[in-house]
């Protein structure tokens, strides 16, 4: 083979396979950039549907919840001033027998009693003589020396010291008197005022001594509820005129009888004045009397010991936001739609929070869209899409979706 044919040979066998891998990388780079390019496509965020309400300004008075048990403003033991058997017991005196003011319910054997009077009726009869006999005596005394004596009479010759002494004798027996006519009245146990008998313990022809607990007795006339006050409940109401009893608050009770509810409507009295160390609540005391007692309802009497929820009026203000309770956020704050249909957090005062609405007095204004949804973990500056909360149906589908669209 020459040395051409030899030349040639080692060419095929060697350039050629790389020159038909140049011309692929070449026809393959070609193709790349020949490729049209992808189209770009922007990154949307989507909109989170939520519930809002309008805030507006508006009067409104705080009131405070809370609960205690109807008790009778007076409450005694009837017990007898005066010593002996029981004669007379009143059909009445049972437990829950009632009583008007000044009826008879127990009477003592007043013998005794009756010849004690007696007695010192006598007495003050002979007191009284002395004591004229006295004066006449001190009137002849005096004549006398006018006639026969010299110079300035004494206070003995004149007897002013025997009718000092009857003048008090008689003053002592009339005492004695009435002494003996107060335990004679005393031997008829009367009620002191309008009340019920809750308890009794004693019965006929018992024998009573002074003191000695004849029955539990309890005033119908007035009753009051005890009402506990937190330091928080406190911060609603004028404070200077509740220490001063002088608030004159409004309070309307509920409590449930024979499974019905009744509704009944008295005032503030007074406050207890102490705050209770360990709790650290103030009390307040609800009373009702007259046409107080009776029921709003049906004019049911309230009953002592009865359960009672309470709503005190409290402190009005002129211009506050009143808001669904689920606008609160944690820290007292709310979520408030922007201009831009972004939600924005606002640090609030709030007056007044309760299971359905919560008062606002500083940190929104007029005509803001405060969120009510539920959103979770809700970040400043969010996008949203406002629904009023009175949109209907609308605002049914925001809240199947959780507050997405």
């Amino acid at each position: 083979m020459s040395i051409k044919q030899k030349t040639v040979s080692f060419l095929k066998r060697v350039w050629l396979p790389v020159l038909v891998l140049a011309l692929g990388v070449v026809a393959s780079v070609g193709l790349v950039k020949a490729k049209p390019e992808p189209e770009k496509k922007e990154h949307v965020v989507e909109a989170r549907k939520v519930r809002v309400v309008t805030a507006h300004a508006d009067a409104t008075r705080l009131s405070v919840e809370t609960q205690g048990t109807v008790q009778p403003k007076q409450m005694i033991d009837l017990t007898p001033r005066v010593s002996g058997n029981i004669v007379y017991v009143s059909d009445k005196f049972v437990a829950g027998g009632t009583f008007k003011k000044g009826e008879t319910i127990l009477r003592i054997d007043a013998r005794d009693y009756e010849a004690a009077v007696t007695s010192a009726e006598a007495r003050v009869a002979e007191a009284r003589q002395r004591l004229a006999q006295e004066q006449q005596e001190a009137a002849l005394a005096k004549e006398e020396w006018e006639l026969l004596g010299q110079g300035e009479a004494s206070d003995l010759v004149l007897r002013k010291p025997q009718l000092a002494d009857a003048e008090a004798k008689l003053k002592a027996a009339e005492a004695a008197l009435y002494t003996a006519r107060l335990d004679l009245e005393r031997t008829d146990i009367t009620a002191p005022f309008n009340g019920i008998l809750t308890e009794k313990f004693v019965d006929l022809g018992q024998y009573m001594s002074p003191g000695s607990k004849m029955g539990m007795y309890y005033s119908t006339d007035v009753l009051e509820v005890r009402l506990p006050l937190t330091n928080r409940d406190l911060g609603k109401f004028d404070l200077v005129k509740l220490q001063n009893n002088k608030a004159d608050l409004k309070v309307t009770l509920t409590g449930t009888f024979a499974n019905k509810n009744y509704t009944w409507k008295g005032r503030i009295a007074r406050s207890e004045g102490v705050i209770d160390t360990k709790s650290r609540i103030l009390y307040v005391v609800a009373e009702l009397k007259g046409d107080e007692l009776y029921s709003v309802e049906n004019g049911l009497r309230m009953t002592i010991g009865q359960f009672v929820s309470a709503e005190i009026e409290g402190r009005a203000y002129a211009n506050v936001y009143q808001l669904p309770r689920q606008a609160l956020r944690q820290g007292d704050s709310v979520l408030v739609v922007d201009a831009d249909n972004k939600l924005r957090t606002r640090k609030v005062e709030v007056l007044e929070s309760t299971r359905e609405h919560i008062v606002v007095a500083n940190g929104i204004k007029e005509g803001d869209k405060v969120c009510i949804s539920q959103l979770g973990i809700a970040v400043d500056g969010t996008l949203v899409e406002a629904v009023p909360a009175d949109a209907g149906s609308l605002l049914s589908a925001v809240d199947s979706a959780g507050g997405k669209s």
